[in-house]
């Protein structure tokens, strides 16, 4: 059995005892992520967060660097399973382009980031052997174009033959062309 302290034995920490916690209230911390947005370990050199330029400049960045990873077929399932000339390739990129990186001891706000994103472009960009998917090539698209026009050609072929030479002239509004529909079918 768990001997149970009676709420007499000790004082409830108040924000007066504890300055230093800042997170009294949900609401406190809710306030607190809306201002840092959604990245909110990232600060800069004045502690300020990252305008949302520099932001999408990261995440633009980051994936530069996880394509190259790919390239050089060094690009793990999970982030976690990195190698370490992938994971100095990485940190190298980013730290150089952004400083803010720096500000973080063994690089673990890169690390943070990079494993909760890794995931979903690895799923968009590679197969499972970590080769870059295919796209859908070009010629298979240019093949099935080539077969809606030919049905088109046709049809528009079936519709000229059945059109009389005297139709071709300049028609009035609303006159009807005589066809055969009966043909298309």
């Amino acid at each position: 059995m768990v001997p149970q302290s009676s709420p007499s034995n000790f004082t409830c920490p108040t924000p007066e005892t504890h300055l230093k916690i800042c997170f009294w209230d949900q609401s406190d911390w809710n306030t607190f992520l809306d201002t840092r947005g959604t990245l909110g370990f990232l600060e800069e050199d004045n502690s300020d967060p990252p305008s949302n330029s520099t932001v999408k400049a990261i995440q633009k960045t980051l994936r530069g660097g996880w394509a190259e990873l790919a390239n050089h077929k060094l690009a793990p399932k999970s982030w976690g399973r990195l190698c370490a000339s992938g994971r100095q390739l990485t940190h190298n990129l980013m730290e150089s382009t952004f400083p803010l990186f720096r500000f973080a001891k063994n690089g673990w706000k890169l690390d943070y980031l990079a494993s909760n994103s890794y995931p979903a472009w690895w799923k968009t960009h590679l197969e499972s052997e970590g080769n870059w998917k295919m796209k859908k090539s070009q010629d298979c698209e240019d093949d099935n174009e080539d077969m809606e026009m030919d049905k088109k050609d046709k049809k528009w072929k079936l519709l000229e033959a059945n059109v009389n030479s005297e139709t071709l002239d300049k028609r009035m509004k609303g006159e009807c062309i005589p066809c055969n529909l009966n043909e298309l079918r």
